[in-house]
């Protein structure tokens, strides 16, 4: 199985200067033999979404650990 992580460029967000800036948004994971599994998986456990209006989303598969609390 692979995994995925859902990302959107839709919205924007402000930084800790309160300047607005362009962001992607973390929607969620989906696990998969293939993308379209795991957007399959990623609809059904992240059903809550599907009452947003979110549409420009993309799928980035991804292999291992996660590095977790960087700052510029």
């Amino acid at each position: 199985m692979k995994n995925y992580l859902f990302l959107t460029k839709d919205g924007f967000t402000y930084d800790g200067s309160n300047y607005e800036t362009n962001n992607l948004q973390l929607l969620g994971t989906g696990v998969g033999n293939d993308i379209l599994e795991a957007f399959v998986s990623f609809k059904y456990n992240q059903s809550y979404l599907l009452n947003q209006s979110f549409k420009d989303i993309f799928a980035v598969e991804y292999v291992g650990d996660f590095i977790m609390n960087l700052e510029l």
